[in-house]
């Protein structure tokens, strides 16, 4: 039994052992997922290590690729291929990783919050902070803005004559950045300089650049729509364009003055940037000055945007300005004045005219001697901003003051002597040789100081002072010109004063002075201030006046009147014979003044006979009996004669003859003189006359010149 029992044992156990196996196998799939799981892990290893050459092969070179162990190492090899090896490999991989991704999720995020908080600050700003500034960037970046220019108002005549004007024009710019190449340079200089007023030259070094941020040059400015018409040309050659494209038309105001040189004195000039720089340009230039407008429109990026924003600020044209001057009175003054220069060697003479009854200037010329001795007409107006002492031009107003303070008459006899006393200074009488009695129409004619001064010291020191005061002298004209003199008058007179002022010395006035005092004569002894601006045009053409002029009462009617005839015997028969025109009455006086001036020896003085300076003058008024017009001129450091009734005199009856044909003023050859009883015009008329005053028609005046 037991050896039956042992011999089949070993083949019955294994066959079970088998079988079991098979069973266990074929039983598995019934099993859960867990315990199938546990027991394929427990049996993996054995299978693996029974595994293919092949496979084996394949999965360390795998594992090789991941831990870069060298499989030619068999040491390193086996080490790397150990379980513990692999997942200490598994364990660094999986913390550089996480690492790796920590690293790159942090740059996202610093990423997202940069972003985000830029946005934000954006945000903030386009809605809190600054909503309306951004806003309105960006819509000027989608406007087009273009000016209007609004022009400079014109200058004209008392009949609309143009003085000054204002046109567009063009104003040839360039960016010297541009021209860095000298070959460029000279050669757009080349083609720019046949149609510009600027040689080549002087082009081609505009337009090198002294830096990078000069962007500017001016070439040319003022070019007409013809010469800008040119420029276009040479734009539009193709082979022009690109040796040019630094080069540029601007719109810009060109002021003109169609009359040349005539009232420049009166008018002015303006400056490169346009504003008034003297004369009525300078004085009015805010009036003169217009407003530019703007059109605002959108624009994309192919043009116009089709019912987009379209905004139109219209320009405004400065003020039109109507001057009282007369064009043509002013053209025979100046020319007048131009000839007594060459004729006289007189250093400058001025003149000027008015309408006694409305005050308005109706002409206001100054000529002097240039450099190389030629006479010309300058730019300042020495009728209101040079002073002078007038000398015997002002004796009138002693006359009027003792006429009306004293009762006297033109047939008032007056003791003369040959020397008066006042203060620390003796008056010599010039123009009489013995001492006599002389009506005071006489001394008037003969221009006699001491007659003037006894007159003088009959009405006494502050009476003429006010009656000086009254005139206008030592006071604004009224004309508000700039550089005007006010001349100057003592406040106070002392000692020899009343004698020297009475006869117009040590005092300074301008010649519209002058010439508004003999006004005051002219028109009844009203005082009427000057003017020069007659009225300025609105928009629409309406002409609004100017404000009122100053008015006074100065001396009577009746006082004037007495005045006027004796100033019309210093033309008869007195001093001022010279100033007498055909047909018509004149009324005048002379005038011969020394001037102050620095001596050798750097003092201020009078000088002597051998170096003195004269300034010589008349002033008058006619048709006596009516006057339309007066006349003031002043010629200074004559050579050719020192007394007004041989160089200021002419040049008067010059002017006036004229001046009563513009005018058309009738003569006076048929009219009755008001309170004078006595026909005026031709010598037949007047030596008919009844009624001349006794005395009056056979007055003699001496040769001697009219001096202080």
């Amino acid at each position: 039994m037991s050896t039956r029992g042992s011999s089949g044992s070993g083949p019955a156990r294994g066959r079970r052992s088998t079988s079991r196996s098979s069973a266990s196998r074929s039983s598995t799939p019934r099993t859960t997922g867990a315990r199938s799981r546990q027991t394929t892990s427990r049996s993996t290893p054995t299978r693996r290590r029974t595994t293919s050459g092949a496979a084996s092969e394949r999965r360390v070179a795998s594992r090789d690729r991941r831990t870069g162990v060298d499989r030619r190492d068999p040491a390193r090899a086996g080490l790397a291929h150990t379980p513990e090896r692999r997942r200490a490999d598994r364990r660094t991989g999986n913390r550089r990783a996480a690492a790796a991704t920590t690293a790159r999720h942090r740059v996202m995020l610093g990423l997202v919050l940069c972003v985000g908080g830029v946005l934000s600050f954006w945000l903030v700003q386009l809605q809190t902070v600054d909503p309306e500034g951004l806003a309105q960037t960006g819509e000027e970046q989608r406007l087009r803005s273009d000016v209007l220019p609004g022009y400079r108002g014109a200058i004209l005549d008392r009949a609309g004559h143009v003085l000054a004007v204002s046109s567009p024009a063009d104003m040839v710019v360039a960016d010297p950045t541009f021209y860095d190449d000298p070959v460029k340079r000279r050669s757009a200089a080349e083609l720019l300089a046949p149609e510009l007023p600027v040689e080549a030259a002087e082009l081609e070094r505009l337009l090198v650049a002294e830096s990078g941020t000069d962007r500017f040059r001016e070439l040319a400015t003022g070019l007409s729509l013809t010469d800008a018409e040119r420029l276009a040309a040479l734009w539009s050659d193709g082979e022009n364009r690109s040796v040019l494209d630094g080069v540029f038309l601007r719109a810009e105001e060109a002021r003109s003055y169609p009359s040349g040189t005539l009232a420049r004195s009166i008018v002015g000039r303006v400056d490169d940037g346009n504003a008034g720089s003297y004369g009525i340009e300078w004085q009015f230039d805010e009036l003169l000055t217009g407003s530019d407008g703007r059109v605002v429109s959108e624009r994309g990026q192919f043009g116009s945007i089709t019912g987009g924003r379209h905004e139109v600020d219209p320009a405004r044209t400065g003020y039109d300005l109507v001057l009282t001057i007369d064009s043509r009175l002013q053209y025979i003054t100046e020319e007048s004045l131009l000839e007594t220069c060459a004729a006289t060697g007189a250093k400058m003479l001025t003149a000027a005219l008015s309408s006694p009854a409305t005050g308005e200037i109706l002409a206001m010329a100054t000529v002097d001697r240039a450099e190389d001795g030629t006479c010309r007409v300058p730019r300042y107006n020495a009728a209101l901003v040079d002073a002078f002492e007038p000398g015997s031009v002002l004796k009138v107003v002693a006359a009027a003051a003792a006429v009306e303070e004293l009762g006297w008459t033109a047939g008032t006899n007056i003791e003369v002597p040959l020397e008066i006393e006042l203060g620390d200074k003796t008056f010599l009488e010039d123009h009489i040789a013995a001492p006599a009695t002389y009506s005071f129409s006489d001394i008037i004619a003969r221009s006699s100081n001491n007659g003037t001064i006894t007159a003088a010291q009959a009405v006494g020191t502050d009476v003429l002072q006010d009656y000086v005061d009254s005139f206008g002298f030592g006071r604004p004209t009224g004309l508000d010109f700039k550089g005007e003199t006010n001349g100057r008058v003592a406040d106070q007179w002392f000692g020899a004063d009343l004698g020297s002022n009475a006869i117009g010395q040590g005092l300074l006035v301008n010649a519209v002075q002058v010439l508004s005092a003999y006004n005051v004569i002219a028109n009844d002894g009203l005082y009427v201030a000057p003017r020069l601006v007659r009225s300025r045009l609105d928009a629409d053409g309406s002409e609004v006046a100017g404000p009122p002029q100053e008015t006074r009462q100065v001396i009577s009617a009746a006082t004037a009147d007495e005045v006027t005839r004796m100033l019309v015997n210093v033309v008869d028969t007195g001093t001022g014979t010279a100033a007498a025109i055909p047909d018509y009455t004149v009324a005048g006086k002379t005038g011969t003044a020394w001037q102050v001036f620095e001596q050798p020896d750097g003092t201020r003085g009078y000088g002597n006979e051998l170096n003195r300076k004269y300034a010589v003058s008349f002033a008058g008024f006619m048709p006596a009996e009516n006057p339309a017009l007066s006349i003031v001129v002043v010629v200074h450091e004559p050579t050719s004669a020192n007394t007004a009734g041989k160089v200021a005199a002419p040049a008067f009856a010059e002017i006036a003859q004229y001046a009563m044909r513009i005018l058309n003023v009738a003569p006076s050859d048929t009219t009755v003189v008001p309170g004078f009883d006595l026909v005026r015009g031709t010598p037949a008329a007047a030596e008919a006359a009844a009624d001349v005053p006794e005395g009056d028609a056979a007055l003699g005046v001496a040769e001697e010149p009219d001096t202080p």
